[in-house]
C-alpha cells in the first residue's frame, strides 16, 4: 500500500496526521476549527485527497506516547493560530486616555496640595496676658524713677566795689563724692572779672579748711573739681577777690 499524499495544510493548521502504525491519516481535534474556516475563507482549507483504509489484518496497536506529544504540540501551534485569527477579526481600538468628565467624582484619596509658603505668626503679635491663670490680674510693674543729680544752685555774694561773685554747683553731695563748681565774676560795669580768685572750703567743724586759687578765663569763670570728702558736716565756700572776701555758698557732705 501507498501512502497517501501528503495534506496540503500540513505546516498550517494540521487537521490530519498520519499514522505510521495504522497506515492512515487521524483527524485532530482542530479538524472541526479547520472545517469552520473553510466555510469562512473559501480554499484556504483543503481536506486530503485520499485516505488510506485500515488495513484488514492488522492487530497491532500503536503507542499513545507519540500520539499525545504530536496533539500537544498541534494545540500549542492551534492555540497561536486561533490567537492570530481571532485578531484579524476585529479592528484593534487604541485605548482613549481617561479625561474628566463634568460632574464626575475624583478620587477623595488623591494628596491635596499644600501651599509651598506657611502663614508664619508674628512673634511680638501675641498680647502681653493681662491675668495669671486662675484669674488674678497681672500687676502692672511701676517704674522706678531714675535718681537725678539736686539742681545747681546759682548763689551770690556782692562786694564794696560793685563786683559780683556768683557760685554754681550742688548744694548736698554724698560722702567722699567727687564734684565741680563754677565761679563767675562780674565788675561794677558788668565787664568779666579778670585776676586771680582766692577759694578755701571747710572751716575748723568740719576739720579745717582747704584753700586753692586760680586764674579767670575770658568770660570772668573759674572752674573746680573737687574731692571727696570723708567728715560729714556743712563745708562753707568762701572767695577773695582782689582783696575783698566772702562766704558765696555752703554745701552739705553726707
Amino acid at each position: 500500500m501507498t501512502t497517501p499524499p501528503v495534506p496540503p495544510d500540513v505546516h498550517a493548521i494540521q487537521t490530519y496526521f498520519f499514522d505510521q502504525d495504522g497506515k492512515e491519516w487521524i483527524a485532530t481535534v482542530l479538524a472541526p476549527r479547520g472545517r469552520e474556516l473553510a466555510a469562512q475563507w473559501q480554499g484556504a482549507y483543503k481536506i486530503p485527497d485520499r485516505v488510506a483504509p485500515p488495513t484488514a489484518g492488522s492487530g497491532k496497536k500503536s503507542s499513545p506516547a507519540p500520539l499525545f506529544a504530536i496533539v500537544l504540540v498541534l494545540l500549542i501551534v492551534g492555540g497561536g493560530a486561533a490567537a492570530v485569527v481571532a485578531g484579524t477579526q476585529s479592528t484593534p481600538n487604541a485605548s482613549a486616555a481617561p479625561t474628566t468628565v463634568p460632574g464626575s467624582t475624583t478620587n477623595p484619596s488623591a494628596p491635596v496640595a499644600v501651599s509651598a509658603d506657611p502663614t508664619a505668626t508674628a512673634v511680638d503679635s501675641t498680647p502681653a496676658p493681662t491675668q495669671r491663670p486662675g484669674g488674678t490680674p497681672v500687676p502692672t510693674p511701676v517704674r522706678t524713677p531714675v535718681p537725678t543729680a539736686p539742681p545747681v544752685q546759682g548763689t551770690s555774694i556782692a562786694f564794696a566795689d560793685g563786683s559780683v561773685v556768683t557760685y554754681s554747683g550742688p548744694s548736698r553731695v554724698n560722702i567722699g563724692e567727687r564734684f565741680a563748681v563754677t565761679f563767675t565774676v562780674r565788675n561794677a560795669n558788668n565787664t568779666p572779672g579778670t585776676g586771680t580768685l582766692l577759694v578755701s572750703f571747710g572751716n575748723a567743724s568740719t576739720g579745717g579748711s582747704k584753700t586753692s586759687s586760680g586764674t579767670l578765663n575770658g568770660s570772668g569763670q573759674l572752674v573746680m573739681n573737687m574731692a571727696g570728702y570723708s567728715l560729714p558736716g556743712n563745708y562753707p565756700f568762701v572767695v577773695n577777690y582782689k582783696g575783698q572776701q566772702g562766704q558765696v555758698a555752703i554745701v552739705r557732705v553726707g
